[in-house]
């Protein structure tokens, strides 16, 4: 998708339980019942790339922060821009670099290329053309092929020297998808594929076979990464490949079928998505699925779409199997998906001499607290695990850390205002955050075993196992513990502070802010073993990082 352009599709057991008069409900989570591993949540770096690295410095910086640190990303989707191989990278090469600065190994880079060079096309263009058949946009013949009738084996090559022009430059794909939406015509960058060739149009069949044999070993791939998933789209692709070239699976969702078509009312109704996401899943579940693109197509970002991303995000991860969600906008124009961008005054924001922001800066949107309830507190390698809901429009899912230590719930609840009573044995909540339509966004609330969801709110509660232990803390043990937490109470004069105490392995055993789990003395005793650990403190003044 280009900016400008609308798309036009085809025509132990954890309780949770709420009571309050006008609901009581439950949601039963079984931390053994494992499901599908996470591969990470994200967020696309397409288009718009200059406006960011033209912002001022210190806005550029405090983007990244939010974008990257604040989302605790760890999946971002850039495109293969390579179609001149003299293209200049230098703004994709800036904001990889931000993001794997801040998020450091635990960021994967998904890239996807929209149109293939225009010298292998039969148009001579990337962009798709007004009154061109549908064969001058896609590849052109080509005599003597090994793997068909057009020029797959041209196209491969570009794909395997544009991997090691960005490798280069620094930036080393885990995954990609070898054409973007190849069932869309577009105005903008596009090249077409039917599922198999045909006299006319290249097959993504030939080409993915051309391209796996290119670029095998140095990269994962995706396929085959349709504008929707309704009408069977993605099976007719994806029952013609040699599914052992493919790594995973990747959809977006720009129509649902059964006249469910239009974005911004699917983003009102997420629960159209469920039966063509159970179907996709039920047959090609075996391998990670990666949802990889979608957006409501709106001029104006919407309170509701919060509520309509979480639901959608909670569906694709319970019955669509999902192992990874990558929205459409990470950052846009200035009134984008998830952050919007304006570099400043004076600026031809989209061509048609409208300036639509009046100074430099940036805006977080809706969709940006939907996916933090995901992507800040589920870590990849985690797995999916059972979660029920016995109440209707309360909408649940959880996860579990690869070793067990801890466990999120996601709860999305479109019902009245509730109570949620919450316990696990052997775990004990240590942190919640919650949003709320038209209310406060990713609002810390205190992890109890009681937690207030009201209408229309999205609520994420983390728990940490009990660590029995063998003996009471050692002296020393208790010592250390003490002081490395009275480093954190000292951060206290701003209302922000927080602490948090990890293990090696990065599991989050316990987190506290201003007067919360504090003894007396601003001291904190921990139930935790003899070892070593780290506690991050920070507000806004001063961090503190301790082992």
């Amino acid at each position: 998708m280009n900016k400008g352009f609308k798309k036009t599709a085809p025509v132990a057991l954890c309780a949770l339980a709420a009571a309050t008069v006008a609901q009581a409900a439950s949601i039963t989570v079984d931390p053994s019942a494992l499901k599908q591993e996470v591969v990470g949540f994200g967020g696309g770096s397409v288009y718009y790339q200059s406006w960011i690295t033209n912002l001022p410095a210190k806005d550029q910086e405090a983007l990244f922060d939010t974008a990257f640190t604040g989302l605790n990303l760890s999946l971002l989707r850039i495109g293969n821009w390579l179609q001149d191989e003299s293209n200049d990278l230098t703004d994709d090469i800036n904001i990889v670099k931000a993001a794997q600065k801040r998020l450091g190994s635990r960021l994967k880079i998904e890239m996807s290329s929209w149109s293939a060079p225009a010298n292998l096309k039969p148009s001579g263009s990337v962009n798709g053309q007004d009154g061109h058949s549908k064969s001058d946009k896609t590849l052109k013949k080509a005599n003597g092929d090994k793997y068909g009738a057009f020029a797959y084996t041209d196209f491969a090559s570009w794909w395997k020297r544009s991997l090691e022009t960005y490798a280069a430059a620094g930036i080393v794909p885990d995954y990609i998808s070898l054409q973007n939406e190849p069932d869309m015509e577009a105005t903008y960058e596009e090249t077409l594929f039917e599922p198999t060739e045909t006299n006319e149009i290249a097959g993504y069949k030939e080409a993915l076979n051309a391209v796996y044999d290119a670029v095998k070993g140095k990269t994962k791939i995706l396929g085959p990464e349709p504008l929707g998933i309704g009408y069977d789209n993605f099976e007719k692709y994806a029952g013609k490949l040699d599914n052992s070239k493919l790594d995973g699976y990747a959809y977006h969702l720009y129509h649902a079928g059964d006249g469910n078509d239009n974005s911004g009312n699917n983003y009102l109704n997420p629960e159209n998505f469920r039966t063509p996401m159970k179907k996709i899943a039920d047959g090609y579940g075996t391998k990670p699925i990666i949802m990889t693109e979608f957006c409501p197509m709106l001029d104006e970002p919407r309170e509701q779409d919060m509520l309509g991303l979480a639901h959608m995000m909670q569906i694709g991860f319970t019955d669509g199997k999902l192992g990874g969600y990558i929205a459409w906008q990470l950052f846009w124009g200035y009134h984008g998906q998830m952050i919007g961008v304006c570099p400043g005054a004076g600026w031809d924001l989209d061509g048609s001499n409208r300036y639509v922001c009046e100074s430099a800066g940036f805006k977080i949107f809706p969709e940006y607290h939907a996916m933090r309830h995901y992507s800040k507190f589920v870590n990849p390698g985690w797995k999916v695990i059972d979660s029920k809901s016995d109440a209707q429009n309360l909408h649940t899912v959880a996860f579990r850390s690869a070793n067990g230590d801890s466990i999120t719930v996601v709860a999305i609840n479109k019902a009245s205002a509730s109570d949620l009573t919450i316990s696990i044995d052997g775990y004990k909540p240590i942190y919640a955050v919650q949003s709320v339509e038209g209310g406060d966004k990713s609002k810390v609330i205190t992890a109890g075993t009681s937690v207030a969801a009201p209408e229309k709110s999205i609520t994420t509660v983390v728990f940490a196992s009990q660590t029995k232990k063998d003996s009471t803390p050692s002296a020393t043990d208790q010592k250390s513990t003490a002081i490395y937490a009275s480093v954190a109470a000292g951060l206290v004069n701003d209302r922000n502070a927080v602490a948090r105490v990890f293990d090696l392995n990065g599991n989050l055993l316990w987190i506290g802010a201003k007067n919360q789990a504090l003894n007396a003395d601003g001291t904190l005793r921990l139930d935790i073993r003899q070892g070593m650990y780290i506690m991050r403190a920070g507000a806004s003044s001063v961090k503190v990082l301790k082992k």
